[in-house]
């Protein structure tokens, strides 16, 4: 067979085998990272065409990030290469999926490429994570007298609860779990006054850069109602700003105070507004820790 023959039929080969290829192939310069060329399954995946990615850097367009790309930069640096660099990345309809990132450097003419091959692990990432939570469901439902709350952050920062044990509904009673987590996130909350008592909150991250946390809520000694009314005393409060004092540090909400003492929930806020400097804190969250002595 005539040798142009034999590389044009190589040619064709190859070409058929990169554009239908099942698994995600990708060259991008390495310097900047535009792609050079991508096969159909890849840009099927994004929900792109193949044309209008070409001559775009992935950090631009996707579904790479600036820091995952770093991540593989600092592999192929190191060895010459990246081998199964697991990564979340964002595809289509800001679906979230997880790969298998194996790269090698090419010398092409002046150009340096990388060439990657991504593997979709999703589907098995997602088995593998329903063992892990069945694991750790079973070992959070057996602590005991503590409220555990498992959520997970998505790509798009919305939290979700996993898990939540009986003593956190408890604890939680009708308030939102987004209430609970807003406060963490944005006051750096460590006590939380509930109707049930005062309790201890405490974060814990699962695993080293995991999206999951375990949030525990664990009850101080509740103490007597007479102290708290003893120790409220302590304060240049009106009889009135002590009711609503000692119902907020025991955990009432606004419209439970105004409720029980006939008043309105906007004439309670001014009471608290008023009521917080004197005591010395910024939040009716702070109230409990404060008048306790705990903080």
């Amino acid at each position: 067979m005539d040798e142009r023959l034999i590389t044009t039929y190589m040619k064709s080969y190859i070409d058929k085998f990169f554009c239908n290829a099942p698994n995600y192939i990708i060259i991008t310069k390495a310097k900047d990272g535009k792609y050079i060329e991508v096969n159909e399954t890849f840009a099927k995946c994004m929900g792109l065409r193949r044309q209008d990615m070409i001559g775009h850097a992935s950090i631009e367009i996707g579904p790479v990030t600036a820091e995952q790309r770093l991540v593989l930069f600092n592999e192929i640096k190191e060895k010459g290469y990246a081998k199964n660099i697991e990564l979340e990345v964002i595809v289509k309809n800001n679906e979230a999926r997880y790969g298998l990132f194996n790269s090698s450097l090419i010398q092409m003419g002046k150009d340096r490429l990388w060439m990657t091959v991504v593997t979709d692990i999703s589907e098995s990432r997602l088995v593998t994570e329903a063992r892990q939570d069945d694991i750790l469901f079973k070992s959070l439902a057996a602590i005991e007298r503590t409220g555990v709350i498992l959520i997970r952050k998505h790509h798009n920062k919305q939290p979700y609860s996993f898990f939540i044990n009986e003593e956190a509904k408890r604890v939680l009673k009708e308030r939102p779990i987004k209430d609970l987590l807003y406060a963490i996130d944005e006051h750096g909350l460590t006590y939380f006054s509930t109707e049930t008592g005062c309790y201890s909150v405490k974060t814990i991250l699962t695993n080293h850069g995991s999206p999951r946390k375990i949030i525990l809520l664990e009850p101080l000694t509740k103490p007597d109602t007479a102290c708290i009314k003893e120790k409220l005393k302590q304060y240049d409060l009106t009889r009135r700003q002590e009711e609503i004092a000692f119902l907020s540090t025991i955990g009432h909400s606004n419209k439970e105070i105004a409720e029980k003492l006939f008043v309105t929930i906007g004439t309670v806020k001014d009471h608290l507004k008023k009521i917080f400097p004197i005591i010395g804190v910024s939040s009716r969250s702070e109230l409990c820790p404060k008048i306790l002595r705990l903080r």
